[in-house]
């Protein structure tokens, strides 16, 4: 054998070899592209798509405790001297009690030919002192353009999608002063143009009533700008026949970021579903009022400490009158974490038997917002 057979020969062996080694190879598969959660800022922060749809989902929400205090002559039942607790004072519990809530918002948002369409829920729990936990859905909103349908706050009280500004009752705390606030199944129109110009037109469930096919209804008309706003909201209830109407005003101080003057009427043709209840025992649905007038301050001294102070006042259909001051301070020491304290005091005519009555009450409370 010469040296080129064996050359030959050898090559010929590692072909055989290499092509045995390539035969028994494993081959691995490329591994799948992985979507990624993207980022929707049509909507404002906090949204993202839902992978492999166009829809932007939201969560957002708080946690919160809450400890209350309350006090004073107007006792809900049973004698006014008692001085064995519990007893009630305007419909609150005297003495110390406490509330825990915890609430998620699931906000879902997609764009069509017609405008946004929106689907919104809010969960909410709560712990209460001397009750069980409660908790279910609070609000429930199908909305598509300015047309929604579904349950929530009355119109009259925070119409659904409009400014802020109109929102609640005048005076800028956890209570508002004294306001209609209620919920509702209902059926609205809502708009905002470019200019600020806001409003609404909305169909309420007739809750108090539930006779009948004809449903209450709310209008709501306003303008909101950098140096404030107005607005009007005028309810009809239909069981009664009777109506209610708002006018508010806030004054944004120049130069005092967060700074603002807020005032308010309210009136109410006679007792209906969307009229005030007197602010001591109003709760009671014994006595209301006919028209009330309510103006408020706050002052916003840095980003972290800011106060507000307010009153109203209110007179009755029958001629007594009440009224009641109503005040807050509100530190925030971190981004989304909140410390309330807040408290109100209040005076009405004969609610003991033709006597005067009155109530305290306040609360402190911790949020953590997300």
């Amino acid at each position: 054998m010469n040296i080129k057979s064996l050359l030959l020969g050898s090559a010929a062996a590692l072909v055989a070899v290499t092509g045995a080694r390539a035969a028994d190879a494993i081959v691995i598969a490329e591994p799948e592209p992985v979507e990624y959660v993207r980022v929707c800022d049509a909507y404002g922060a906090g949204f993202f798509y839902i992978p492999g749809t166009e829809t932007c989902l939201k969560f957002d929400g708080y946690v919160r405790m809450q400890v209350n205090a309350a006090g004073g002559d107007a006792v809900f039942a049973g004698d006014p001297d008692l001085d064995e607790p519990p007893f009630f004072i305007g419909g609150v519990e005297e003495g110390f009690t406490f509330n825990t809530r915890a609430r998620l918002n699931v906000d879902a948002r997609s764009d069509t030919e017609w405008g946004t369409l929106r689907g919104f829920m809010r969960l909410q729990a709560d712990a209460l002192t001397n009750a069980d936990a409660a908790y279910g859905m609070d609000q429930a909103i199908v909305q598509l353009g300015g047309f929604y349908v579904g349950y929530t706050e009355s119109a009259f009280a925070a119409p659904w999608g409009l400014p802020g500004i109109s929102r609640f009752g005048i005076i800028p705390t956890d209570g508002g002063g004294v306001y209609a606030y209620q919920q509702r199944q209902q059926i609205g129109y809502t708009f905002s143009g470019g200019n600020g110009l806001f409003g609404s037109i909305v169909l309420e469930d007739d809750v108090l009533d539930g006779e009948g096919y004809m449903p209450d209804v709310v209008g709501v008309l306003g303008i909101s700008q950098g140096w404030g706003g107005v607005w009007a909201k005028v309810a009809y209830d239909e069981s009664e026949e009777e109506w209610a109407g708002l006018i508010g005003m806030q004054y944004n101080i120049p130069n005092m970021a967060g700074s603002n003057i807020r005032a308010g009427v309210f009136y109410a043709s006679d007792p209906n579903a969307y009229a005030l209840g007197m602010p001591v025992s109003g709760v009671l649905g014994a006595n209301f009022v006919e028209w009330s007038v309510a103006a408020a301050y706050t002052h916003a001294f840095n980003a972290q400490w800011s106060a507000t102070l307010g009153g109203q006042y209110f007179e009755a259909f029958d001629g007594d009158d009440a009224w009641l001051v109503q005040g807050a301070v509100v530190w925030v020491p971190v981004t989304n974490f909140e410390v309330r304290l807040e408290g109100t005091y209040a005076q009405e005519d004969d609610v003991l038997l033709g006597d005067d009555g009155d109530r305290w009450n306040g609360f402190l409370r911790f949020t953590r917002y997300f």
